[in-house]
């Protein structure tokens, strides 16, 4: 009997040890898929400002799918982009960087190209899947997970030679897929021409402000932002009864939120609205319709625009 409790005792112990084994070798494993996620992050920040490419992406949402070519340009003054419609509407848009910021393609693409990835993972679980196949290249799959409900999922797929972004899924608390866009072919520039996409100037170039200066041009406060959103950028309201354009991101997520003068009240915007994953709220504050939207759930927009205090010009 005594014996039989050793033995007994010694595969406790073996078991524990094992046990032990596996939940830190499972513990180092996420964090090394974490650390590694992060690097592939920074550098898809790094491939949307530096390289030069032309291609075809589409964009789905819901039930909607369109598709676009694409060319980038990345030189030193900056970046230049022409977008052209391939279904639809005839369309071409020019952009550039020197008055738009970040050129890339979603709002969440434009934070990662600004490179604002400081603190992510307080609000992200952050996990590389593997290798798969996006346009016809190789990609690593990074799953971005939010930790509240203030903020969507992603589904990344990073190009393992250049780093750029070749898909990407949008994905809500059921992990339905909200919007997707998806290179379909692309092509790496050699020699970016910046003239061929000389964009005209139509607008002022915005101008960068750091936190604090950004904070002292707003006229209104949130005392209750969700966890992790800071300000980013303040356009104050023009001579001209503009709005004031303010906006929040967490490093992923943007929220703008738009001030302007109200005008009769059953013209007012009160309330949620939404079309595929951009969700909005509307409220009138002293005086000004207040809109805020953003690619993230409506608990979002509505802590946001609940939470606005007017403070004066």
């Amino acid at each position: 009997m005594g014996r039989l409790l050793s033995l007994n005792s010694n595969q406790s112990s073996i078991r524990l040890f094992v046990s032990a084994g596996l939940l830190l070798w499972s513990g180092l494993s996420l964090a090394t898929t974490a650390g590694e996620a992060k690097q592939l992050l920074e550098r898809m920040s790094s491939a949307l400002q530096e390289l030069s490419y032309q291609g075809v992406f589409v964009y789905r949402r819901d039930e909607d799918l369109s598709a676009m070519h694409v060319t980038h340009i990345a030189h030193q003054e900056g970046e230049q982009e022409v977008l052209v419609t391939l279904t639809g509407q005839e369309r071409e848009i020019t952009r550039n960087s020197r008055r738009f910021g970040s050129l890339s393609s979603s709002s969440a693409m434009d934070q990662l190209a600004a490179g604002r990835l400081a603190g992510i993972e307080d609000h992200y679980q952050l996990e590389v899947l593997g290798q798969d196949r996006a346009a016809g290249r190789y990609a690593k799959l990074v799953v971005v997970t939010p930790r509240d409900q203030y903020r969507y999922g992603y589904r990344l797929w990073i190009d393992e030679e250049t780093g750029l972004l070749l898909k990407s899924d949008l994905l809500g608390s059921d992990e339905r897929v909200l919007e997707q866009v998806m290179f379909t072919s692309l092509k790496l520039l050699d020699k970016p021409q910046p003239a061929a996409v000389d964009a005209p100037e139509l607008l002022e170039p915005e101008v960068s402000m750091d936190a604090q200066t950004a904070r002292e041009a707003m006229s209104w406060e949130v005392p209750d932002l969700p966890d992790g959103f800071q300000l980013a950028n303040v356009r104050p309201a023009d001579s001209k009864g503009g709005a004031e354009h303010m906006v929040f991101t967490d490093g992923l997520a943007s929220v703008s939120v738009f001030a302007e003068s109200a005008g009769a009240d059953e013209n007012a915007f009160v309330g949620v609205s939404r079309m595929g994953a951009v969700n909005a709220f509307g409220n009138v504050i002293s005086g000004y319709q207040v809109t805020v939207v953003g690619e993230v759930p409506e608990a979002a927009v509505k802590r946001i625009g609940l939470s606005l205090r007017y403070k004066g010009r």
